[in-house]
């Protein structure tokens, strides 16, 4: 094998993705069934792969082990500090979905391709990168309703969203004090601390230097383009007798386009410390003031990222016009009300932040936890505040659990498995009839390793479920319980490498 294959493969991965999001771009608009899709720029979709979906989408503390199987943290791009090979990550869903009144229900069957990235390692300059495509919001709803009204009759309404926006992404991570650890460990102050066995500040300046070495920031810029279309229809009872006249009103329909293409970016901080070793507390006298060492040594990570508020470009385009209903059902347009076209505009999106706590226990278990609050009240649509929007939170916990990474054989395999579970909850950012929408879930899922199982040519697919609620049947609202699931693909592969024999 040589250098001139690696890239081959590398160009056939790219194509890969070009191919799958031209899919995904063209048939975006059946991802959500959400009828609160109808709010904003749509129903905001997860901004994890299916390895964090399976952990309650937890992301912001979630870095890397020290073996592989590696995978691409997207949303905290603080995570890609530790990418060491060459990794390519694909994915898809299917949700279904009952959605629910007081009175009636319906189910929704969704499914496409949901994302696509590569990120890779920067061992130059000690850290990584990825680039990747994957939708930020879709919009897919028809809801009808009707209202009764004097001396008119039922009044019929219809809403009706398809489209959704796009997103772009490159990202990269860094450990720019990666060997201050080292440096430390190897310079002469560290010599005097321990020839004067000044434990106490040894051990402040080793966990400082350690948090320090191990500090990573990334960012992530992020091209956002798509067209969101909506329509509303009012539409009249053809004859009204309660006064025995005979009445005839021209119906009505408002058509909107939104068109966003403009660019945001987001940014994280992780760091750890390690735990080796513990002070033993046991009864033998001979052993007291000494450490007894880990079997696994214990890694405590923190996390943070922030989504910047951000004006992003925008187009608006409007149509009102009037219109009857003939014998045949087809509609006959009267005349234009309003005909607005390209409107140029700003969409304000609201700051976004979080923190994260990881526990990590050797290769084994991954424990995480996220808070992250969201200032959706400050969301603005062509300059004008919306009122249904509120400000929200979410927390999400998980844990990753794989017996043996490196038990290799087909009679190991279930020792290789990664296991994982999850819970999210979020208060949500509509505030309808005085009713937060709120959105919790449990999920659960597997990494099931596949190939052969070397330790630069790995790949695992990775199985998400979700379960969840969404809204709520009170105040004549709509209540939507769903199950997702998510199939990914992860590969992990040795690349760029200049082998000395062909």
């Amino acid at each position: 094998m040589n250098k001139r294959k690696h890239i081959f493969t590398f160009k056939k991965c790219i194509l890969v993705i070009a191919l799958l999001s031209n899919n995904f771009f063209s048939v975006a608009q059946i991802l959500t069934s959400s009828p609160y899709s109808r709010y904003g720029l749509g129903e905001l979709n997860q901004q994890t792969f299916a390895a964090s979906s399976a952990m309650g989408g937890s992301f912001i503390a979630y870095h890397q082990d020290t073996i592989a199987p590696f995978f691409i943290n997207v949303s905290n791009p603080a995570g890609l500090a530790g990418l060491k090979l060459t990794t390519l990550e694909l994915g898809g869903q299917m949700q279904f979905s009952k959605i629910s009144s007081s009175s009636l229900s319906a189910n929704k069957t969704n499914t496409n391709f949901s994302y696509g990235s590569v990120g890779f390692p920067l061992r130059k300059i000690g850290g990584g990168g990825a680039f990747g495509v994957m939708p930020y919001s879709t919009v897919g709803y028809k809801i009808n309703s009707t209202e009764e009204v004097a001396s008119v009759g039922t009044m019929n309404y219809i809403f009706e969203g398809v489209g959704g926006i796009n997103k772009v992404f490159v990202g990269v991570g860094l450990k720019p004090f990666r060997k201050q650890f080292s440096k430390f460990q190897h310079s002469s102050k560290y010599d005097t601390i321990v020839k004067y066995q000044q434990s106490a500040k040894l051990k402040r300046k080793k966990f400082s230097k350690q948090l320090l070495s191990e500090l990573a920031i990334g960012a992530t810029g992020n091209y956002l383009f798509g067209t969101v279309n909506q329509s509303t229809d009012v539409i009249y009872p053809s004859s009204s007798t309660t006064t025995g006249i005979y009445y005839n009103y021209f119906n009505s329909k408002r058509q909107r386009s939104i068109q966003v293409n403009d660019f945001t970016f987001n940014f994280g901080l992780q760091t750890h410390f390690t735990i080796d070793s513990i002070r033993y507390h046991g009864k033998d006298t001979l052993k007291q003031g000494h450490r007894r060492a880990f079997k696994q040594k214990i890694k405590i990570g923190a996390g943070f990222y922030i989504h910047s508020p951000t004006n992003i470009a925008a187009k608006q385009s409007t149509i009102i016009y009037n219109y009857s209903i003939d014998d045949f059902g087809t509609q006959r347009p009267k005349d234009t009300v309003v005909n607005s076209q390209d409107n140029k505009g700003t969409i304000t999106l609201p700051l976004e932040m979080g923190l994260g706590l990881s526990v990590k226990k050797g290769e084994k278990l991954t424990i995480l936890i996220d808070g992250a609050i969201t200032n959706w009240s400050g969301f603005k649509l062509f300059n004008a505040p919306s009122t249904d929007f509120k400000n929200s939170m979410r927390l999400s916990a998980g844990l990753n659990y794989v017996p043996n990474k490196i038990a290799y054989g087909s009679s190991n395999y279930l020792k290789r498995v990664q296991y994982r579970i999850g819970f999210t909850y979020s208060d949500g950012y509509l505030d309808l009839k005085s009713t937060g929408i709120t959105n919790y879930a449990i999920t659960a899922g597997l990494g099931l390793p596949v190939g052969i199982g070397r330790f630069d040519d790995i790949a695992v697919i990775n199985i998400s479920a979700q379960f969840g609620r969404l809204g709520s049947v009170n105040n004549n609202l709509l209540q939507e319980d769903y199950a997702r699931i998510i199939l990914g693909f992860t590969f992990n592969k040795r690349w760029f490498i200049k082998y000395k024999y062909d």
